[in-house]
């Protein structure tokens, strides 16, 4: 009789565990709002065992309450065991236009970017005249001597009228303004005046477009933001020109190698502009419409699921073609977005003309059950035919404070 008592003691001791880890674990993985259509019910398709329960008569609060901003209740495990608190969000459905075309992007810079503190040779005397004054790779100078900085003559042109006495600088870290003073020293080899700092104000590059909004005129595309290569920090944007892009030739990616799509301009023709360059993309307006396919639904990140699913680019002038993945795995973690999604590729054709997922491939739209559920956004370099996606509903919403700035501008 003992011996039974101990192991059903044992027993519900782990099943105990097993459902307090669980809790947890979902406690953690899942975010505190989710969003859903006006009329439609409430379920997380990859946590079946969750229901909803928002403590009164469900007819009640989902016909009345769908009306307003939200709704507050309890994630249940079971029915039975709450896990965590949540707010549903309500709106309209959203559709935009899935893209997946090569664009070329002309970038821009807010202010001169530092890529690397270099030493000067000064006499017999290594000098570092950014380190010395706190500067440091990926800062931002926004300000010299109180002028703005739009370009990275106005930096230089600063030093050399220095003559050698201190100059103010305001610069931006980690979204934070900070001042400081330099002093130019000239060089032993060309007598010039130097503040050991490489500095860039530009860059170019291809691109795909994820989808665009007809009821606003504002595109989303890459997926991630667009990054300096040398310091890997957000590149502040001042302004960025969107152009007619066409492909030369494909890299095709292998295990340890990193494949990519390699093209050019076609021409100097603004297709747009980009007011927004995030963790999550960059966001901007198209001149004209892109009407390349149907309307689609913006999936909620509740209905994302594993299985199958196919992603939208263009591998040569033919245009965009469907080409089927699977998703592997559903990330809610709202720390890193840019990997909501675990991807494979599957699709022979794609497998045999890229090896998988390449660069330049960056926002091709993630398509599952008729409905827009994330782009591409970076491939698993050990593996080339795996990589991960961003929630497409994570990019309409920055893609919406894209459409705000725009109209104050256009009121300006």
């Amino acid at each position: 009789m003992k011996k039974a008592i101990k192991a059903v003691c044992v027993l519900l001791t782990g099943i105990c565990t097993f459902i307090f880890t669980m809790c947890a674990e979902i406690n953690n993985r899942l975010p505190d709002n989710f969003t859903v259509y006006e009329n439609d019910s409430f379920s997380i398709t990859n946590y079946h065992s969750l229901s909803f329960d928002n403590n009164c008569e469900k007819d009640l609060c989902f016909n009345r309450n769908y009306g307003a901003n939200s709704v507050n209740g309890k994630l249940m495990l079971m029915n039975i065991i709450p896990v965590k608190d949540i707010n549903l969000h309500t709106q309209e459905k959203k559709y935009v236009i899935p893209c997946g075309n090569i664009f070329g992007i002309k970038f821009y810079t807010k202010g001169a970017v530092i890529i690397n503190c270099s030493d000067i040779q000064c006499g017999s005397k290594s000098i570092n005249p950014g380190s010395n004054c706190g500067l440091r790779e990926g800062d931002t100078i926004i300000k010299i001597n109180g002028e703005d900085v739009l370009s990275c003559k106005d930096v230089t042109t600063a030093v050399q009228q220095s003559e050698g006495n201190p100059i103010s600088l305001t610069f931006t870290r980690d979204g934070n303004t900070e001042n400081t003073v330099i002093t130019p020293v000239q060089t032993t080899d060309d007598n010039e005046y130097r503040i050991g700092l490489w500095i860039r104000d530009s860059c170019a590059g291809l691109g795909t477009m994820t989808f665009y909004d007809p009821d606003s005129g504002c595109f989303a595309s890459l997926g991630h933001g667009i990054c300096d290569n040398d310091t890997e920090s957000l590149l502040p944007l001042d302004k960025a020109v969107i152009t007619n892009a066409k492909i030369s030739s494909i890299t095709k990616g292998s295990d340890g190698i990193t494949g990519s799509i390699n093209g050019y301009f076609a021409d100097d023709t603004s297709l747009g502009y980009a007011l927004i360059n995030d963790d999550t993309g960059l966001y901007g307006v198209l001149n004209s419409p892109a009407q390349m396919f149907d309307p689609v639904e913006i999936a909620n990140i509740q209905d994302v699921k594993k299985g199958h699913a196919q992603i939208l680019c263009t591998l040569d002038d033919d245009g965009a073609k469907y080409y089927d993945i699977e998703i592997t795995h559903v990330d809610y973690d709202e720390t890193n977005k840019t990997k909501n999604l675990q991807i494979t590729a599957t699709d022979k054709r794609l497998l045999a003309k890229t090896g998988g997922i390449i660069q330049g491939m960056s926002g091709s739209p993630i398509l599952q059950n008729g409905k827009l559920i994330g782009a591409v956004t970076h491939v698993l370099v050990t593996n080339s035919s795996k990589g991960y996606g961003i929630f497409a509903q994570n990019m309409y919403t920055e893609m919406e404070n894209c459409s705000m700035e725009e109209s104050f501008i256009t009121v300006l």
